[in-house]
């Protein structure tokens, strides 16, 4: 965390603080007593701490966190938590026409983002249907070989949703005993690859 150089509150080590007990660049303390912060969001360090902050700033300071924010891995848990508020508010933004300069720059800023999460929709609903066609032809597959599927065994196909595994329960219904599929299948994912 960047770091002021003035000495520590020794009252107060919120989480403003770094290991050191000096306050973050950009959080200002108030007196002891009153237990409060100002928060700069233009001042704070361009560090990934800091982003969920900074994505509730405007033009040159949003523009970064923007910027930041397309830069997370996938599964970010930042992404969780501010993608949908930030899709939400650029709809609405966009539904109603901006109103500033500063709207229309983050229409424009975030486009990047709206075609990205259409993108991983799209990935996400192909791979689900993917898999429940497979799924079904498993269960089409097994009942023209062996008759009607136990229950619990439909549930198991029906509701594996990785898509290496169903192939291999596939392969196992067309060529495999009864036998065979059964323990496949009862015994799930995590055993099937031995």
């Amino acid at each position: 965390m960047d770091v002021v150089d003035r000495p520590p509150n020794r009252r107060d080590r919120r989480s403003a603080h770094g290991a050191d007990g000096r306050v973050a660049r950009g959080v200002y303390e108030g007196p002891g007593l009153l237990r409060t912060a100002l928060i700069v969001l233009g001042e704070l360090p361009r560090v990934r701490s800091t982003l969920l902050m900074r994505l509730m700033g405007g033009g040159r300071v949003l523009r970064e966190a923007i910027e930041d924010f397309r830069r997370l891995p996938e599964d970010a848990s930042e992404r969780d938590i501010a993608l949908g508020p930030l899709l939400r508010f650029r709809a609405e933004v966009a539904q109603r026409g901006p109103a500033t300069p500063e709207e229309e720059e983050f229409v424009m800023t975030t486009q990047e983002l709206v075609e990205q999460f259409i993108e991983q929709g799209r990935t996400q609903g192909v791979a689900q249907g993917m898999a429940q066609g497979m799924a079904q032809a498993t269960i089409e597959l097994y009942e023209a070989r062996f008759g009607p599927m136990p229950p619990p065994l439909r549930l198991a196909v029906e509701a594996m949703r990785d898509l290496p595994t169903l192939r291999a329960w596939h392969l196992l219904a067309g060529t495999g005993t009864r036998e065979a599929v059964h323990e496949a299948l009862a015994a799930g994912p995590a055993e099937r690859s031995s």
